[in-house]
């Protein structure tokens, strides 16, 4: 699929502006303002009223009577659950993450390097009392969470190092690596056992463990993880952990091989 260039008669601007205002909402923000939105978007307040008033009217954002605030509306869950939804990645994802999710009761995610973030393509979700979910579709940053670190680990360090110049090395908890030095460490490591773990690195109380689902030429693919609470493992239950999940992404990798899928797209 080619992209459009900007100049082209085809090239909708008001289109453009409406998905750039659908994408300002984060997991951190997932209600915005219209100042914040005009703010950030560098638009005027009367265009993104005008947006908004439109992407309301199709659902795919709803405003809180009480705060005024905006928010993603059910349309876009509808549209967000339809990527991959009916492709073949998910029908052969889908087993081996239930299978993990039964085994150990967390909820299981695939995830795809994009653009300098981790975009979840896939979720299942744990049955456990205490349940840890991240909406499919979110974006989430590379250096502080194990999908991101396990993604970051497949690049040469010259590649590493022009990635964390672009995302930074912001740090939402006392334990978000934030020296290159130790970022580096952490890769070597992540390399040499085959999958990477975060312990509250992006939030307080929660964990995760990553491992890259490989093609038959040793490209990854996609990233299989597990996220849980903290208060739900012991911290030198960690590796093992990891170890399962490492196994069932070369297991997935060989499923999709097996069926000629050697991308996620």
């Amino acid at each position: 699929m080619h992209a459009i260039a900007s100049s082209s008669p085809e090239y909708s601007l008001s289109v453009s502006r409406a998905l750039r205002i659908l994408s300002s909402f984060t997991q951190e923000q997932p209600e915005l303002g219209l100042s914040e939105i005009s703010r950030a978007l560098s638009l005027s307040k009367t265009s993104v009223a005008r947006f908004l008033q439109a992407l309301e009217m199709h659902g795919f954002v709803d405003q809180d009577p009480q705060s005024r605030k905006y928010r993603p509306g059910p349309e876009t869950a509808r549209v967000g659950s339809l990527y991959l939804g009916g492709g073949m990645v998910k029908q052969i994802a889908l087993p081996v993450m239930k299978e993990l999710v039964e085994r150990f009761g967390f909820t299981s995610y695939l995830s795809a390097f994009r653009d300098d973030q981790m975009l979840i393509l896939l979720s299942v979700e744990g049955a456990g009392p205490i349940k840890y979910s991240i909406p499919v579709g979110t974006k989430l940053p590379v250096h502080s969470t194990a999908t991101g670190k396990a993604a970051l680990a497949q690049f040469e360090p010259d590649e590493v190092d022009a990635i964390i110049a672009r995302t930074g090395l912001d740090a939402p908890t006392r334990h978000t690596i934030t020296q290159r030095a130790v970022m580096a460490r952490r890769l070597a490591e992540i390399r040499t056992r085959g999958f990477s773990t975060n312990w509250e690195e992006r939030t307080i109380g929660i964990a995760s463990v990553a491992a890259p689902v490989r093609n038959y030429a040793g490209k990854a693919m996609c990233f299989l993880s597990l996220g849980f609470a903290t208060s739900q493992v012991k911290r030198e239950q960690m590796a093992a952990l990891g170890g399962a999940v490492s196994a069932a992404a070369a297991d997935l990798g060989a499923r999709l091989e097996m069926e000629g899928v050697r991308d996620v797209g």
